[in-house]
């Protein structure tokens, strides 16, 4: 008699935030878009929160949308700094398949939303309140805009499920390792949830593996879903 055996099953992570940051303050939003069609592909669902760490709108610039002022992140972080949060969706702009938390592109270069803020926790709590607020999607993809310094930055790299160090050219290569051993060592944040990341291979950098392809991040990142539960 042969046993019936079962399929194996893949689950989908739930609330799973993933951070992507390039620390010499280049764009990462190439590897979102990829990131953003391979989720489509799976059929998972994804929310987007651009950080206004320096109040620049890269992802409205990006895809060629234009959220009203009311329906973007800076209204959201303004209504919480204030403790008059409303419905998630009402500051959720969705475009082709995923929800987004935008800056607003129309915002003045000289007038960020962090200057308007009343109370300096905000900037502190807000990683860790998105996460929260958008646990319902597979993936929460965080895009941050500072260095360590950007309070907004800093605790969304502790509050992540997982980080991405982008290097979006090789001359970001040096800056992008030495914060990768800094958040390690001086604030114990485990090897195993941060990536670093390029399109170009580094084939003489040998101090620390440096994924290539988006799908590989996919793969790292279902493999320790599947470990924990």
């Amino acid at each position: 008699m042969f046993k019936k055996t079962e399929a194996k099953t893949t689950k989908s992570p739930k609330g799973c935030m993933v951070v992507l940051n390039n620390p010499a303050g280049g764009d990462t939003l190439k590897v979102l878009e990829k990131l953003l069609l391979i989720a489509k592909k799976r059929s998972e669902t994804c929310a987007v929160a651009e950080l206004p760490c320096l109040g620049i709108p890269r992802i409205a610039y990006r895809f060629g949308i234009e959220p009203e002022a009311a329906q973007t992140v800076d209204q959201l972080i303004i209504d919480y700094d204030r403790g008059f949060v409303q419905d998630i969706h009402r500051y959720l702009y969705t475009h082709d398949g995923w929800d987004g938390l935008l800056i607003q592109p129309g915002s003045r270069p000289d007038m960020p939303t962090i200057l308007k803020l009343q109370n300096e926790q905000t900037l502190m709590e807000i990683p860790g309140y998105l996460k929260s607020l958008l646990a319902g999607y597979n993936w929460i993809f965080v895009v941050t805009q500072g260095q360590m310094i950007h309070p907004m930055t800093f605790f969304s790299l502790r509050e992540a499920d997982h980080v991405v160090l982008v290097i979006d050219n090789p001359i970001d290569l040096i800056r992008t390792y030495a914060t990768f051993k800094t958040l390690k060592q001086d604030y114990s944040i485990n090897e195993n949830r941060m990536t670093m990341f390029s399109f170009t291979k580094n084939s003489d950098f040998k101090e620390h593996k440096i994924v290539n392809r988006p799908e590989e991040l996919f793969q790292t990142w279902g493999d320790q879903f599947d470990r924990h539960n």
